[in-house]
């Protein structure tokens, strides 16, 4: 007899892991029968081009390469480390001089972007099997950042030399390099494209504020921005991390455990228990469908669901150890609060080219958004963090958009420059002409 309940709890032992492991490869089978990837080689094939087509990636390497940063960086902004004037006001000389130089330094990098922009498809060449650490840094990704910000600096530059079919071109080529990051697997890779598409965003701002541009233009910029926005893609992100997230229990699965020492005393020893690494990684798919789920969702929706998951989570037992440790490192508050950001962004960009055609043909900017409908939008765009219109202020000279931001609160159209550290602030997007 004393020997039958070792026996019985280990055989329950037995049962449980194999059971375990059973329910997770019908949950796998599941997810590929969907064409989802759960592998490194089946994510290669998720990203892969069309068979046959020109591959921008290849012209943006070169391009990255050709990047030569500025001699006198203390006159040259965003790439270097001067700063901006105030919105509307002219570089000063030394400024636009060194920026000129610095521009002409980098002509044979600026044809490489725009002819790269030129190319539909694009996938860079990263290392799938590399998921143990796939938040490191890409060889391609400091090159791509110093791009976004030439690109910026040369659309504020053609904006203050009145040269606006140049600033449409420098604008449409800062999109695409955000967009050529489509294929590029993971929530860090997402992160870096919502950050370029940002910068291209800005120096529209900065160009709305010191030129005029023709109908034309701002019709054919409002279908640029529409394009890109329409490349955003945070489910792919999620289904991404979903693949990384197998690849690396698989990883644990098959390593020897640490010390018992350090299970010990890191509070880890839940995680290499009989069974509990087929249990967390199940867990953890369930949590990330919820996250796939919730992409697809409208933006306001979709970050209350977020924080709904996030709550649940957190509130889960110790036998979802696993997944508690293992999600917030796959995702992080990050994405969640700057994938609304740059969609809001677009909307408030996209609102301000309307205002512009408005202001082309009345001479003057609206009193309210809703008289840009439906002539020159059709509706004012919804702010995602309040579920009300975008906000709008009439200033002397010009207008102000803005977005009341996570904390739901309206500061007024308070951007973060114009209050203290720590203040609270609003999403703006501003023209002082």
């Amino acid at each position: 007899m004393a020997l039958a309940a070792p026996v019985v709890l280990a055989g329950l032992i037995v049962v449980y892991v194999a059971t375990t492991k059973a329910r997770l490869n019908q949950r796998l089978e599941a997810l590929r029968a969907a064409g989802y990837p759960t592998s490194s080689a089946e994510l290669a094939e998720y990203n892969k081009l069309p068979e046959g087509v020109p591959n921008a990636a290849d012209v943006y390497m070169r391009a990255f390469d050709a990047f030569v940063p500025p001699v006198d960086e203390g006159n040259v902004p965003i790439v270097g480390k001067a700063k901006l004037p105030a919105r509307g006001e002219p570089l000063p000389e030394p400024m636009l001089k060194a920026v000129a130089q610095c521009l002409a330094a980098n002509e044979k990098c600026l044809a490489l972007l725009h002819e790269a922009a030129a190319v539909e498809h694009c996938r860079y060449d990263w290392d799938f099997a590399d998921v143990l650490s796939p938040w490191k840094g890409q060889p391609h990704w400091g090159g791509l950042r110093s791009c976004a910000f030439l690109l910026c600096m040369n659309t504020i530059y053609h904006a203050h030399m009145g040269e606006t079919n140049a600033v449409v071109t420098c604008v449409k080529d800062g999109l695409r390099l955000s967009d050529s990051m489509r294929r590029e697997p993971g929530t860090m890779s997402y992160l870096l494209g919502i950050a370029s598409r940002g910068r291209a965003l800005n120096g529209l701002e900065r160009a709305l504020n010191v030129t005029t541009f023709s109908d034309r233009q701002l019709i054919e910029l409002d279908g640029l921005l529409a394009a890109s926005e329409a490349t955003l893609d945070l489910g792919r992100a999620m289904i991404t991390e979903r693949c990384f997230a197998i690849e690396r229990f698989k990883a644990m699965e098959n390593s020897r455990p640490p010390s018992l020492r350090y299970l010990l005393r890191t509070g880890e020893i839940i995680l290499w228990a009989p069974g509990m690494q087929a249990r967390g990684l199940r867990d953890t798919l369930d949590y990330m469908e919820e996250y796939v789920q919730a992409a697809d969702l409208p933006t306001m929706e979709r970050m209350a669901r977020f924080r709904q998951v996030e709550n649940e989570l957190a509130g889960s037992s110790i036998l979802h150890a696993t997944a508690k440790a293992w999600v917030p490192v796959f995702l992080g508050p990050s994405i969640f609060e700057l994938d609304p950001r740059i969609r809001v962004h677009f909307n408030l960009a996209r609102t301000a080219l309307a205002i512009e055609r408005y202001r082309l043909a009345t001479g003057e900017v609206p009193r309210q958004l809703q008289e840009l409908v439906p002539q020159f939008m059709q509706q004012v765009p919804i702010d995602p963090f309040d579920g009300q219109p975008i906000r709008y202020k009439r200033e002397d000279p010009g207008y102000r958009l803005y977005s009341v931001l996570d904390d739901g609160q309206d500061n007024g159209g308070k951007e973060k420059a114009e209050v203290n550290q720590g203040e609270p602030y609003d999403w703006c997007f501003i023209v002082t002409r």
